[in-house]
C-alpha cells in the first residue's frame, strides 16, 4: 500500500515531490522536466565535438532514469549518432555504483570521451574513481551529471550538472497543497517544471579527437 493511501482515503490532500515514480491518480506529483534535461545535457557534450558518450543511468524499473535515458537517446538520434548498447548502463543513484561503472568503460575499446550520468551522485563517483584511475577530468573524459546538489558545485572540477528548480518545486508544491486544502481540484495529477543546464569545469571538447 502506497504511504499516502490512509491520508488520501480521509480526502487529506498528497503532493509527492520528485517522487522515482509518478504516484496514481491518489497523489499529485511535482517534479522536473527529465526527459529535456537529459537531452540537453547530452546536445551539450555533442556541441563539444563528443560522439562516443556513455550514459549511467539509475534502476531499470525507475521511472525518472528512463526518462533521462531517452533524452539521452533523442539528443543522440538529432545528430544521426546510434546509440551503443554497451555505452549505456543501468545501476543505482550512488557514487559507488557510478566509480564501479566508471571501471567497466575504462575496459572499452574504444572507451567513450564523455559520460551523461543520471544522478549527480552518480557523476561524483565517476569523477572520485576517474581521478584514482588518472583519468584526467575533463580532458580525457568529461562529465555531466543531473539534478544541481551542492556538492556538485563543490566538487574538484566542478560538476556541470542538469539542475532542478527546487525551490520553484517546493514553491509549486506548497500552492498546490493551499488550494486542495481550500476546495480546488488540481488541474493535473503531475506538474513538471524545467531544468537548467549549468555549465562548469567538468566538461570540454574530446582531447585529440
Amino acid at each position: 500500500m502506497r504511504r499516502w493511501t490512509p491520508f488520501t482515503r480521509r480526502g487529506v490532500p498528497v503532493v509527492v515531490i520528485d517522487p522515482l515514480n509518478p504516484p496514481s491518480e491518489q497523489a499529485v506529483s511535482v517534479g522536473c522536466t527529465d526527459w529535456a534535461g537529459a537531452k540537453d545535457a547530452t546536445a551539450h557534450l555533442l556541441s563539444l565535438g563528443h560522439r562516443r558518450i556513455a550514459f549511467l543511468g539509475g534502476p531499470e524499473t525507475v521511472e525518472c532514469s528512463q526518462a533521462r535515458l531517452h533524452g539521452y537517446l533523442a539528443a543522440l538520434r538529432s545528430q544521426g549518432i546510434a546509440a551503443e548498447d554497451r555505452y549505456v548502463l543501468a545501476g543505482e543513484f550512488r557514487s559507488d555504483d557510478g566509480a564501479r561503472r566508471l571501471r567497466d568503460l575504462l575496459l572499452l575499446e574504444p572507451r567513450p570521451t564523455a559520460v551523461v550520468a543520471a544522478s549527480d551522485t552518480i557523476a561524483l563517483g565517476v569523477i572520485a574513481e576517474a581521478l584514482r584511475q588518472q583519468v584526467r577530468i575533463p580532458q580525457e573524459l568529461s562529465v555531466v551529471g543531473f539534478d544541481g546538489i551542492r556538492q556538485a558545485e563543490e566538487s574538484v572540477p566542478a560538476l556541470t550538472t542538469v539542475a532542478q528548480p527546487l525551490r520553484d518545486i517546493g514553491r509549486a508544491a506548497l500552492r498546490i497543497i493551499l488550494r486542495q486544502v481550500q476546495g480546488e481540484v488540481p488541474d493535473s495529477r503531475r506538474v513538471e517544471l524545467a531544468t537548467k543546464l549549468v555549465v562548469r569545469e567538468s566538461t570540454a571538447a574530446p582531447h585529440g579527437e
